[in-house]
C-alpha cells in the first residue's frame, strides 16, 4: 500500500442535545474559532463545516444544531430538520453528552435516531474536568450503541488527541475531500458575511436575557474596504416583535452599543484592520423564513 493509499478521509457529524459543548469541541479540535459559543441552547442554527488535516488524512467536521425534544415555533422545527439530514450523510457520528446533566427526553430522542443509522459512532463524554455533579453511570445505554467511548474536556482540551486518533481509526481509507492547499482557514461553508453575522449573533446571545436570543437573527448587508484597507460592515439584527427590539437596543441604546463594540473588537482581531460596524435592529416576524 502506497503512502497515499494509507490516508484516511471522511465526514464526521457532531450530534448532541443543546448546550453539551459541540461548538467548543469543534473550535478546539481545529484550533480556530469557526462556530459561535454561548451558554444558551440553540446557538448553532446551520451546519458548520471545518477541516482537520494531518499526516493520517483529513476529517471534515459538521457541527449540527442541538436537537430539541419539544419543537416550538418555526425556528426550532427547521433546526431539527437540518440536524437530521446531516446525520444521514456522514461517515461517522460523534455523539456528545454532558456528564454533569442526567440524560432526559432529548437524549432519548437522539438515542432513537442513532440506533436507526448504520454508521460508525463514537460516544464523547464531555466535561471530565468537572467532578460534581456527574452522571456517567446513566449513559450506559449510549455506550452500548457506540463503537468507542472517549471521555474529554472540550473546554480544557483534555483527551482531544485521543479523540482524533479514534476518529481516524474508524474513517475509511481515501484521498482528501478538500484540497488542503486551498484552505486558508478551517471554515468551509461560511462566507465572510455569514461568519460576521454569527459573531454579531454570538454577542447578542451573551448580552440579552430569557427568550430574546431565540427571537433574533442577523443579516450582513455590506462588507467593503475603504481608505487604508479599513473595513465597513453594515448589519441588521432582526427580531420577531417590537418588545424584543426594545430589549436588544436597551436603555438609551446601551445594549446594542455593547453588542456592536464586542463584535467590532473581535472582527478587528481577526482581520488585523480597523472595523466600522454599522449595526441596526429591525422587527420582521418573517425573518426565520428569510435567514434559516
Amino acid at each position: 500500500m502506497t503512502e497515499k493509499e494509507k490516508l484516511k478521509a471522511g465526514t464526521v457529524v457532531l450530534i448532541g442535545r443543546p448546550s453539551v459543548g459541540k461548538s467548543t469541541l469543534l473550535n478546539n479540535l481545529l484550533g480556530q474559532k469557526i462556530s459561535i459559543i454561548s451558554s444558551k441552547p440553540q446557538t448553532t442554527r446551520f451546519p458548520i463545516q471545518g477541516v482537520y488535516n494531518d499526516q493520517q488524512g483529513q476529517i471534515v467536521f459538521i457541527d449540527t444544531p442541538g436537537i430539541f425534544e419539544k419543537v416550538e415555533g418555526r425556528v426550532s422545527a427547521k433546526i431539527n430538520s437540518i440536524a437530521s439530514r446531516q446525520i444521514n450523510n456522514a461517515d461517522l457520528i460523534l455523539y456528545l453528552v454532558d456528564r454533569t446533566r442526567p440524560p432526559g427526553s432529548e437524549e432519548n430522542k437522539i438515542l432513537g435516531i442513532i440506533r436507526k443509522i448504520n454508521k460508525a459512532k463514537i460516544l464523547v463524554i464531555n466535561k471530565i474536568d468537572q467532578l460534581s455533579p456527574v452522571y456517567d453511570s446513566l449513559f450506559l445505554a449510549q455506550e452500548e450503541e457506540c463503537d468507542r467511548v472517549i471521555k474529554v474536556s472540550a473546554l480544557k482540551k483534555t483527551n482531544l488527541n485521543r479523540l482524533i486518533e479514534a476518529i481516524f481509526d474508524l474513517l475509511p481509507f481515501g484521498q482528501p475531500l478538500i484540497d488542503p492547499d486551498q484552505l486558508s482557514t478551517p471554515a468551509l461553508n461560511i462566507n465572510s458575511k455569514m461568519f460576521i453575522a454569527e459573531i454579531i449573533r454570538e454577542k447578542a446571545f451573551w448580552l440579552t436575557k430569557q427568550e430574546v436570543p431565540y427571537t433574533l437573527g442577523v443579516k450582513v448587508e455590506e462588507v467593503s474596504q475603504r481608505k487604508k484597507g479599513n473595513f465597513y460592515i453594515k448589519a441588521i439584527i432582526y427580531t420577531l416583535a417590537d418588545r424584543y427590539k426594545k430589549m436588544i437596543i436597551g436603555k438609551k441604546g446601551r445594549t446594542i452599543k455593547k453588542i456592536g463594540s464586542l463584535a467590532r473588537k473581535e472582527l478587528e482581531t481577526i482581520t488585523n484592520k480597523p472595523v466600522f460596524l454599522d449595526l441596526m435592529v429591525e422587527t420582521n416576524k418573517h425573518w426565520p423564513e428569510i435567514l434559516l
